[in-house]
């Protein structure tokens, strides 16, 4: 994947895209959640390494909610939905991603683009 198509696919808000880039892309983002936070429980003890991968968790989670919400936008549009319902992901990310992996898109072109995992 270029860096053209990487920055569009996690910060991109036109466009749409599929359930299994949605899917994968997801995953990715709260995997890389996990390694902050690994980095806390495994420098228990040591209070600047905690208060340092402290300080990296909050920004990966701003970074991981802001691209959360640019998936959830191209996946809406996927189903020829509003993008502004991507902001639900807010209230409940993990059920919100779920559901947006699972319910298909609309076949064919739409208002949102002519096909799947590229812009507009």
């Amino acid at each position: 994947m270029d860096s053209k198509a990487f920055l569009w696919l996690f910060f991109g808000l036109s466009g749409r895209i599929g359930r299994i880039t949605h899917f994968w892309a997801g995953l990715l983002l709260y995997l890389a959640r996990l390694y902050p936070v690994y980095m806390i429980i495994a420098n228990t003890g040591d209070e600047a390494a905690q208060t340092t991968w402290g300080g990296v968790f909050l920004i990966v989670l701003g970074a991981a909610i802001v691209c959360h919400i640019s998936l959830a936008v191209k996946r809406l549009h996927d189903f020829n939905a509003s993008g502004w319902f991507a902001f639900l992901f807010l209230l409940g990310d993990i059920l919100f991603w779920i559901v947006l992996s699972l319910i298909p898109g609309q076949p064919g072109p739409n208002r949102f683009g002519s096909r799947p995992n590229s812009p507009k």
